[in-house]
């Protein structure tokens, strides 16, 4: 078989296995059909997915460490090197990362070039979520 072949293969088992699972990985099918926060404020996204972990502890625990997530907020708790501009994720609570408000600006990059402003925030909707 030729490389070609062997791309072709490996792409189309991509797509139809890998892909799929992974834009659900970790929800069930239930919370995957489940309308989120802020869905209605995206029309037309480029895609979707719904990832989901289970988490022993009360949501307002979890919440303290959702909030904080940003670069050069306390970082994506993920593979900081690629996305995080090499700097560690804290290990700790961060007073200053502990609120967000409509207006406000959260970075996705190092640079701070790149990111979401926050347009419509329910600290209930979204406690809601932490479930």
């Amino acid at each position: 078989m030729c490389i070609a072949g062997i791309i072709v293969i490996l792409l189309i088992i991509y797509l139809v296995i890998i892909r799929p699972w992974h834009l659900k990985w970790g929800a069930t099918s239930k919370e995957v059909k489940l309308p989120l926060p802020g869905d209605a404020l995206v029309k037309k996204p480029d895609f979707n997915a719904t990832r989901g972990i289970s988490i022993a502890a009360p949501p307002e625990d979890i919440w303290k460490w959702i909030i904080q997530i940003g670069s050069k907020r306390a970082g994506w708790y993920s593979i900081d090197w690629i996305d995080n501009g090499g700097t560690p994720s804290s290990f700790q609570i961060l007073p200053e990362f502990q609120q967000i408000e409509t207006g406000q600006f959260i970075p996705f990059t190092p640079d701070q070039k790149n990111g979401m402003w926050v347009k419509e925030f329910s600290l209930n909707e979204c406690r809601k979520q932490v479930v």
